[in-house]
């Protein structure tokens, strides 16, 4: 008789949905629950989320151990006889290690719960401050990019341009940008495939990054995406990846941002509106957020002619 043992097929679960920029994404099938990655999951969540489920857990743990000591009859001294509300208050104050001392074991039985819960809650302040610690100091990088990348001519040369903006008050130094495009190709034997190229920027350094930066590729020769020109068709173009590293000169830590551009955000013969005012004040240099995904069109005429606006200068990201 065959004995022969063979591994269960991972068990079907509905599809977790997650975003990048404008796409969402929908994994099947995946063999791993999340309580196998707490940790990750609790950094990942919203502090909402994050909050709802310490709430959820804390209140869930004082009526299991208010039940216990409930069941354990007259075992709480000044407590109602029979009462699981009072059951219920003193677990709160025993996980919390309040002790208001109206409210005391009477029995071993309450003693040796009231043993077990004070450890438990030890562990739960233990684990819940090194959770909130962890998310709170995470690194991030309030970078704001646009929702669009607009194509269009510059210096002669069509080119495609998205942009992005610091939202905090403090400097990014070292900023260093990277942008590549998601194309589906076939191979020579007929198999599709998907696959990442890079694009080159014309600047994809930044030694100061304290207001916006407008990066640009060049689609010439050297470009993956050579032979386009403003309105032409973007198919087999699944989209843009942009990904930005630079050291926080606040936290000294490094941070990450990241975008991701489907292709029906590509604008053609557009460009950005100047959201940088260096002229109305003197010595002043002020910028726009609200203006960070504002466009306007090109006449096809004189694209190639239109002069470049402040923020393609190579100073736009830097203070005086």
């Amino acid at each position: 008789m065959d004995t022969k043992f063979t591994k269960p097929a991972p068990l079907a679960r509905p599809p977790s949905a997650y975003g990048v920029g404008r796409s969402r994404f929908e994994i099947k099938n995946l063999d791993q629950r999340w309580f196998m990655d707490m940790y990750h999951y609790m950094l990942a969540v919203s502090w909402r989320t994050l909050l709802a489920w310490f709430f959820s857990v804390y209140v869930a743990t004082n009526a299991l151990f208010g039940f216990l000591y409930w069941l354990g009859g007259n075992a709480i001294a000044n407590a109602r006889p029979g009462s699981y509300a009072d059951a219920f208050w003193f677990s709160v104050q025993t996980y919390a290690t309040i002790g208001y001392g109206g409210m005391t074991p009477a029995t071993t039985y309450a003693h040796v719960l009231v043993t077990l819960e004070a450890f438990v809650g030890m562990m739960a302040m233990a684990l819940g401050t090194g959770i909130v610690f962890s998310k709170f100091s995470r690194p991030t990088a309030r970078i704001a990019f646009s929702d669009n990348i607009v194509v269009h001519v510059r210096n002669s040369l069509p080119v495609l341009e998205f942009r992005l903006a610091n939202q905090r008050r403090g400097s990014l130094s070292d900023a260093s940008m990277k942008l590549s495009v998601i194309r589906d190709e076939v191979t020579a034997e007929g198999q599709p495939m998907r696959r990442a190229q890079p694009l080159e920027l014309e600047r994809s350094q930044m030694p100061i990054l304290s207001l916006a930066w407008n990066l640009i590729h060049v689609l010439d020769e050297r470009s993956p995406l050579r032979g386009i020109a403003p309105g032409d068709s973007m198919k087999d173009i699944v989209g843009f990846v942009a990904s930005l590293t630079a050291h926080d000169d606040t936290s000294a830590d490094t941070v990450h941002a990241r975008q991701f551009y489907v292709a029906d955000a590509v604008l053609h013969n557009m460009r950005f509106l100047d959201m940088i005012d260096a002229t109305t004040e003197p010595g002043v240099i002020t910028i726009d957020h609200s203006l960070l995904n504002e466009v306007s069109p090109i006449l096809r005429a004189d694209s190639s002619l239109a002069p470049p606006v402040a923020s393609d200068a190579d100073s736009e990201g830097m203070l005086p």
